[in-house]
């Protein structure tokens, strides 16, 4: 599996209790804290779920590149289909 850095960049106050319940599973604490963690298809849909809270990006090539939500979802299409 490859490794996804997340960052928040929006706060989780004033949103639903879920958001905020998925920033907490991520991970993540505050605005502007950073995570790495492997991208398995449990992690791409809390990603998905508060892809407005924050900046993913994906390591390609020891280099990080953005994370879409296009790409996002290509991503957990060729996950479920591995199963």
């Amino acid at each position: 599996m490859s490794k996804i850095k997340i960052t928040q960049v929006k706060s989780g106050i004033d949103r639903m209790y879920r958001q905020k319940r998925t920033l907490k599973a991520l991970g993540l604490r505050r605005v502007l804290h950073t995570v790495e963690v492997e991208a398995t298809p449990q992690i791409l849909g809390m990603v998905k779920a508060v892809h407005h809270l924050i900046k993913a990006e994906t390591e390609v090539g020891g280099k990080y590149q953005m994370l879409t939500p296009i790409q996002l979802q290509k991503d957990l299409d060729v996950a479920s289909a591995k199963k």
